[in-house]
């Protein structure tokens, strides 16, 4: 399926997250939040129920984790799994109740991948440097 695991999807290289990858920002969100859910959950790209990512976002806002800290509370900050699957990134397990990444969902995430990647060998300056100097 991909050939890169959820841990190698840098969520604090930009704000919001994954900025740019999926052409609408509330997708690109709800993503943020299926892949902490997958990078939380065993490392592994698999399906993500709703009662699991409530438990995510609620373990990382506790633990004023980034970039969900950030993200709560910003009115521009919304996620929308509809959008996420309307878009074809990421399809329903069991509709309302599950989700996972689709091939072209995790092709969008390999762009973070390698953005990531290049900057770690000096190729680029880092975007989010600045905000995250400890590196996210």
């Amino acid at each position: 399926m991909a050939d890169f695991k959820p841990s190698d999807v840098n969520l604090c290289d930009s704000f919001p997250p994954l900025v740019g990858t999926m052409g609408r920002t509330e997708a690109e969100i709800a993503a943020a939040l299926l892949v902490r859910a997958c990078q939380v959950r065993g490392d592994a790209w698999q399906d993500v129920d709703v009662r699991t990512l409530g438990e995510v976002i609620k373990a990382d806002l506790e633990a004023e984790r980034e970039p969900l800290h950030s993200m709560n509370g910003n009115p521009f900050c919304r996620p929308d799994a509809y959008d996420l699957v309307e878009l074809c990134c990421a399809e329903w397990v069991e509709p309302g109740k599950a989700l996972r990444f689709t091939q072209k969902g995790l092709d969008s995430l390999r762009k973070v991948v390698e953005r990531s990647s290049m900057y770690a060998t000096g190729g680029g300056q880092r975007a989010g440097a600045a905000l995250y100097p400890e590196g996210g």
